[in-house]
């Protein structure tokens, strides 16, 4: 025999879902239609959680609003309630004429905040879901993570935790994003003795944590004493304190750049530098720098300003930034421009001496007296031409007889 508390449960259930109920899981911000499916001239009554939101009369066609009807968020069409931009209190019980709907509007949260710094904890909620519905996916690669509750809490958070997560309940996935910000600074620096240098420490971004301070400190150098402060404002961060011989820093507010210069390093600064971040709440970061001070002059690493005699090796009017790139490198394209233009016009200026003579040329050929054929072949000679030829040649005289003829006259 069922007891007394199973009974009312049941009928509980009866009065709460009457008919066949439909579940919906919707994220926050978004639409969302119900439809009645009721016949014309029918009257409609909308109800959430059992408080009237509309009442229309098929009929007359006239409408009686609830006290959960909100303007500008229930609209009628037809047979169809339609709501808009779904937010944490229109999760609930739906009801027309025989039909129910289970409404849940979802919603993911990050408590402090989607940008976190690292080794800080940071709790992960998928609002609005049902318990035992819910899987967080994790990045990179979108794997199931090993709690499956609505809230997840991940404690000192790193670079692995950082990317997309993932509420994923009855098919319905909401994501968000985590940002897990560290102190940028370099690891390892070296710099020309009596030169000077930059250290770096900085955050990528803002967030929404506030820097309340902040230091560096070197172990080995006791009178390095840098640090920076808020003043009256809260938010305003500035340098305590004035430059001395061994580090100058600016004078104005600071925002997410905490860097200072050291000035004419001697070997005895090499060492470890450490940079501190104090955020509110009493959540700390750090990062240190390891100085390696050079007897040469040769640098590598770190920002070098200048050394012992105003400049690096490294540094002069041929390296200067130009529009992001180094002065030498725009000389170089441009001789380079130079020398291409110079091949390319020479190159127009022979094709065009070529063309003028080989167009002499052919006036040359063109100004000659053509070749006229003469008649050498005794065939094509006239007849008086041919007698003249066949005349008798002289008799030949004697030796003697020209021997006599040459003789001197002996009478003379």
């Amino acid at each position: 025999m069922p007891k007394l508390k199973d009974i009312f449960v049941i009928l509980l259930v009866f009065y709460i879902y009457p008919g066949k109920c439909n579940v919906f899981y919707q994220e926050a911000g978004q639409d969302l239609s119900l439809k009645c499916e009721v016949p014309d001239r029918t009257d409609m009554v909308w109800k959430l959680n059992n408080n009237l939101i509309i009442a229309i009369d098929g009929k007359k066609g006239t409408s009686r609003k609830g006290s959960s009807f909100r303007q500008n968020k229930h609209y009628i069409s037809g047979d169809t309630l339609k709501i808009t931009k779904l937010e944490k209190g229109d999760s609930g019980y739906y009801s027309c004429a025989e039909k129910g709907f289970r409404v849940h509007v979802v919603s993911v949260f990050a408590d402090p905040g989607t940008v976190l710094l690292q080794s800080s904890e940071v709790k992960l909620r998928c609002d609005g879901a049902d318990t035992n519905h819910v899987q967080w996916l994790r990045p990179p690669n979108g794997d199931r993570y090993h709690e499956n509750k609505p809230e997840i809490i991940l404690k000192s958070v790193t670079s692995k935790d950082e990317g997309q997560w993932t509420c994923m309940v009855q098919g319905l996935k909401i994501n968000i994003t985590l940002t897990v910000v560290g102190l940028q600074s370099q690891e390892h620096i070296e710099v020309p003795a009596g030169g000077d240098v930059v250290l770096p420490c900085s955050l990528p971004k803002i967030t929404s944590r506030h820097v309340v301070g902040g230091k560096w400190t070197a172990k080995h150098l006791q009178d390095l004493d840098v640090s920076f402060g808020t003043t009256d404002d809260k938010h305003n961060l500035r340098w305590k304190g004035q430059n001395t011989s061994k580090a100058v820093f600016t004078s104005g507010q600071l925002s997410i750049n905490y860097d200072i210069k050291l000035i004419k390093v001697q070997s005895t600064d090499a060492g470890e530098f450490v940079c501190t971040v104090n955020f509110d709440g009493g959540t700390e970061l750090t990062a240190s720098t390891m100085l390696k001070v050079l007897p040469g002059t040769s640098v590598s690493g770190g920002k070098v300003v200048n050394n012992v005699k105003g400049k690096t090796p490294s540094e002069g009017p041929w390296t200067k930034d130009v529009y992001g790139v180094q002065l030498w490198v725009w000389i170089a394209v441009g001789a380079s421009s130079v020398v291409l233009i110079g091949l390319i016009i020479s190159t127009v200026l022979v094709q065009q001496r070529n063309k003028r003579m080989k167009k002499r040329v052919r006036k040359l050929r063109s100004m000659r007296q053509p070749l006229t054929a003469k008649d050498y072949c005794q065939c094509n000679r006239s007849h008086g031409e041919v007698e003249l030829a066949k005349q008798v040649r002289p008799v030949p005289i004697t030796r003697q007889q020209r021997n006599a003829h040459n003789k001197p006259n002996s009478y003379n």
